[in-house]
């Protein structure tokens, strides 16, 4: 529903952002450049521009990621972390049948795919932005769905091969990033690997041009074909096993292991390296950009309005170093907060109980999730900064040093997201999700609180509003300070309330 709304609310904007012709052909220009196409697909439509055609081609893609997201998150919760947690073996106990789950998961994720697809087309027509259809709200709204449908039956069938939620989840995003590395090449060269993607094939559409419905179709097959092989695997593995079994452990665990900082670093290295090579790869996708941004925000209002705040009297290419360095802060916190939720899941799944039980201090056991935290975020800053510093070097438009002053200058933002977290975890255990809408509304207001004309005040509301903008603002200590005394007050809180409340399932 959120997603749909979301869409309501870009199509509603969209209008204001090209008021004439002029404008749209810059868009387009701008856009119809390589590293553009890799990043948002091939342009279509230059021969008859409207703003739904230009929405569809700036947002299609982003749409689909999240609702991939969305998809691969709810599959694997209902389907490989049940059988891991030992839920889906008392079900199958029952007068049931064994593939009772994933034949409810896949009618379950097809009937959520559609409810989106049809809410986002519904909300299109709702808007009237120029040169919107039925037909052309259906197609978008419907790429976006089957892609996520897709993904969802891909999930499931991770889930049969994999023995671990973990591993089965790891896949899956796995094949997305696949997915989108293939979509960017094809796209780029004009080959068919944009059409072996799922991505790729989605964006074929071409939607409010020329609605074609044909890779809707073919997206749709493919699902069902990937449906059809997880059920015929999962009718033949063990339950509670996968395809690939679990890598075997040590026969005696290291000294590390035998400490709460080895015991968390164990649980949360896997996505710690992950994300170190998502977000390199993020910063470089960005970074090339930089040497085309003068055609880039040519008559390009959106990204115009975007940068307002971020520009001042700077250069370009400052301007968007600010701006970038504010999507990448946010989408940091994304694994800090799972790194400190990640205490509470141990902790609902009984094994933290175990722990505890010994002469192990439990502030010593949140302190490690603490500690790897902000590792964490130095980590992942330090390598976003690098991936667009080394493609973004050779237009002579960066400086390294420059850049990660621009970024380290949000730590304190993520430390009270961090420590929001541990505050929730320590205190109120049962609402720790409450971050969420945090983050949330943080990305909201910062990525398009420009466009929709929020008032500075509730920019302000979020810690991320609260951030100099480096390099084309004056650093301001205080801020930073007041934010770090947040943080410490909340991280104190969060772990008095740990050692004192009980732990509970």
């Amino acid at each position: 529903m959120a997603l749909s709304f979301f869409a309501l609310l870009l199509a509603a904007v969209y209008p204001g952002l090209f008021p004439d012709e002029a404008a749209m052909h810059g868009m387009l220009a701008t856009i119809n450049t390589p590293s553009m196409i890799a990043l948002m697909g091939p342009v279509y439509g230059l021969d008859v521009m409207t703003s739904a055609i230009i929405m569809g081609q700036n947002c299609l893609v982003w749409f689909a990621i999240a609702v991939i997201v969305m998809n691969i998150f709810f599959i694997n919760r209902y389907t490989r972390t049940d059988e891991e947690l030992g839920r889906l073996e008392m079900i199958i106990a029952l007068p049931v049948g064994r593939l009772t789950d994933s034949v409810s998961m896949i009618f379950l994720s097809f009937v959520l795919n559609i409810a989106i697809a049809l809410l986002i087309a519904v909300f299109t027509l709702v808007t009237g932005i120029e040169g919107s259809s039925i037909m052309g709200a259906l197609v978008y709204g419907l790429s976006i769905g089957m892609q996520g449908f897709v993904f969802a039956m891909l999930a499931l069938l991770m889930a049969q091969l994999f023995s671990t939620a973990s591993g089965s989840m790891g896949a899956a995003f796995a094949l997305m990033g696949i997915s989108y590395m293939l979509r960017a090449y094809g796209d780029m060269n004009n080959n068919l690997l944009s059409y072996i993607s799922p991505m790729g094939l989605g964006l074929k559409v071409e939607a409010f041009y020329s609605n074609n419905f044909i890779p809707v179709l073919i997206l749709f097959a493919q699902a069902i074909v990937v449906a059809t092989v997880a059920l015929w695997v999962n009718a033949r593995r063990d339950s509670g096993a996968g395809v690939f079994p679990a890598r075997k452990g040590k026969a005696h665990a290291s000294k590390f292991l035998l400490s709460p900082l080895g015991f968390a670093w164990r649980l949360l290295r896997n996505g710690f390296f992950a994300w170190i090579i998502g977000i390199f790869a993020m910063g470089a996708v960005y970074g090339s950009v930089i040497g085309e941004l003068d055609n880039f925000v040519e008559g390009n209002d959106m990204i115009q309005q975007m940068l307002q705040g971020h520009g001042g009297a700077a250069t370009l290419s400052d301007a968007f170093v600010a701006l970038l360095n504010g999507i990448m802060a946010l989408l940091i916190s994304i694994p800090l907060i799972n790194c400190i939720n990640r205490l509470r899941s141990e902790e609902k799944r009984g094994r933290l109980e175990s722990i505890v039980a010994t002469s192990v201090s439990r502030k010593n056991i949140l302190w490690s999730f603490i500690l790897i935290a902000v590792l964490e975020a130095f980590t992942l800053t330090l390598f976003g900064i690098f991936g667009l510093y080394a493609a973004a070097s050779s237009s002579g438009l960066v400086v390294f040093g420059t850049l990660l002053k621009a970024a380290f200058v949000y730590l304190p933002a993520l430390f009270v997201i961090i420590s929001l977290a541990v505050f929730l975890v320590g205190m109120f255990p049962k609402l720790t999700s409450l971050v969420w809408i945090v983050f949330g509304y943080s990305f909201v207001t910062f990525y398009f609180g420009r466009l929709f004309n929020v008032p500075e005040i509730a920019l302000k509301l979020s810690p991320f509003g609260n951030i100099p903008q480096l390099p084309v603002q004056e650093l301001s200590l205080m801020p930073l300070v007041v934010l770090c005394i947040i943080a410490i007050g909340f991280c104190l809180m969060g772990i008095v309330g740990f050692e004192r409340r009980d732990i509970k399932n």
